[in-house]
């Protein structure tokens, strides 16, 4: 067993090394070890870290308070220096290692500019029959904020406990308590409206002690209106106990109610089980709901959801770009008396690029990339037929064994040879698409060696409203949302632009845009 720090007594050390030796033995870990003489506060360091060492007090002085007081506020927080000040005072100190065996306190240290907590511990020894504080600095940085991580999931905790129940009954019509054991009543709610379906429903008439099978024979004869055998069958004493019995904490049933007025009025109670500790019964809390509510705002998300199924398909058919379509068709037109095989296949082209655009609309359910690339292909072909010579497009697609959201690639292709090449007038270009593959990922790159841009001002201008880039960004925005993919655009004014999806492996979640 390490000898105690306060009974160490040095009266014929044989070396100071030796003595140096001890401390450092009894102070393992510490950041920095001050021996000081409690009568006249000379002292001496034995050990100093780096990160200690910026208070950058002397090796050994005279004064060790005085030292330390002056280079308290270069390396202390400061919110901490009056109280470490305070702390460290000599008085202060000798007083409470007079009283206590150890003196200690913890305060925040910067280091390189950030807080960490730090602990002093000190302790009276006697070397030379002079009474001397030995004192050591301790990092308990990373204690310190275990336990108040710890605290603050204690306290998350709670909270979330208080909250949970809080959200349970501020959005219930009423509650009930039960001793399922006994088949009493304990507990329900009074603030319910009298005279309503739902009142009579939660409180209704009974003589005598409050038992919970009457209530619930009363209200399944007389107040249910729809799933009556289905409440009947999920709200029994007997098959609450059953489900407890077989570890099932929780049971619901949605049912409907008449009101006094003759409507009906949807609801749903929620049974929460559990066993009381003190008297081992089986206990219930029965948590009835509106769902009026519910079913209206349901009904107005059906709404919104047609609503935003036809915006969609505006937004598809605007993205189409009318004068592409009327471009395209004219152009073969003109082709179809010259060389009808080719126009042939012209409108074969047109027709897969069509069809991924309508196909678009009805799902954003993600698409083998071979589809995308044959839609690209396409396009390609068609404005290959209006540009001549002047596009030229290449292909490097070693890897085609993924998934990727329908219509997000091509758009990419559209803009690299509209405002890419096209710009660059009659020398035209070249565009470059192609695929690769990570450990981690699959990455689809469209390169022009077009015209370029500044991409800063690009987005200052957007900002302002005097640029449109919501096609980029609806690309964004659906990539990120359904494939957890992003997508980056490098470009330079007169050197080209490179757009890059990077989709991650693992697939997304079908939950974030329906079933396929």
């Amino acid at each position: 067993m390490a000898p105690d720090p306060s009974t160490l007594s040095v009266s014929n050390p044989k070396t100071e090394l030796s003595y140096e030796a001890i401390l450092l033995a009894l102070f393992e870990n510490y950041e920095s070890i001050y021996d000081i003489d409690a009568e006249t506060s000379a002292y001496q360091c034995y050990h100093e870290s780096d990160s200690y060492s910026e208070l950058r007090i002397a090796g050994s002085g005279e004064d060790f308070f005085a030292a330390l007081s002056s280079h308290v506020p270069k390396a202390i927080h400061p919110e901490d220096c009056a109280y470490v000040q305070r702390m460290l005072d000599r008085d202060t100190m000798i007083a409470a290692l007079e009283k206590e065996k150890y003196y200690s306190f913890v305060y925040r240290l910067l280091t390189a500019g950030e807080p960490s907590y730090h602990k002093i511990r000190a302790t009276f020894s006697w070397v030379d029959g002079r009474r001397h504080i030995l004192l050591g600095v301790r990092d308990v940085d990373e204690t310190i904020r275990q336990e108040q991580a710890h605290t603050q999931e204690l306290l998350s905790i709670s909270r979330k406990e208080k909250n949970h129940m809080e959200a349970i009954l501020a959005s219930a019509a009423g509650y009930r308590e039960v001793n399922l054991t006994q088949d009493l009543v304990l507990e329900q709610s009074s603030h319910l409206p009298s005279g309503d379906g739902v009142s009579a429903a939660v409180t209704p008439p009974m003589e005598g002690p409050p038992r919970y099978s009457d209530g619930f024979r009363r209200l399944c004869a007389h107040q249910i209106v729809e799933n009556r055998e289905g409440y009947a069958a999920v709200g029994s004493r007997e098959n609450l106990l059953a489900c407890f019995g077989k570890g099932e904490m929780r049971a619901s049933v949605s049912f409907s109610v008449r009101r006094s007025d003759g409507s009906e009025q949807p609801c749903r109670e929620v049974f929460f089980l559990y066993r009381d500790p003190s008297s081992e019964d089986v206990m219930a809390f029965c948590v009835l709901y509106d769902l009026t509510e519910q079913q209206r705002r349901e009904k107005e998300l059906r709404d919104l959801e047609t609503a935003l199924q036809m915006s969609r398909i505006r937004n598809f058919t605007s993205q189409m770009q009318p004068h592409f379509l009327y471009n395209a068709l004219g152009s073969i037109q003109e082709v179809v008396l010259e060389d009808p095989q080719y126009a042939s296949e012209l409108i074969g082209d047109f027709t897969i690029h069509l069809r991924s655009c309508i196909r678009a609309m009805s799902s954003d359910a993600p698409i083998p990339f071979e589809k995308e690339l044959a839609n690209i292909k396409a396009y390609v072909n068609i404005e290959t037929m209006r540009f001549g010579e002047k596009l030229r497009v290449f292909y490097d697609i070693p890897v085609t064994d993924f998934e990727i959201l329908p219509i997000s690639v091509q758009p990419l292709v559209e803009n690299a040879i509209r405002h890419g090449i096209y710009e660059r007038g009659k020398s035209g270009g070249s565009v470059t698409v192609r695929t690769r593959e990570t450990p981690d990922a699959w990455i689809v790159e469209v390169e022009d060696d077009g015209v370029g841009f500044d991409t800063a001002a690009l987005r200052t201008r957007a900002a302002a409203g005097e640029k449109d880039s919501t096609g980029l960004e609806n690309i964004r925005f659906r990539l990120e949302k359904v494939m957890r993919a992003k997508i980056e655009i490098q470009s330079a004014v007169g050197v080209g632009t490179t757009a890059r999806i990077t989709v991650p492996k693992g697939g997304p979640d079908e939950s974030d845009f329906g079933r396929r």
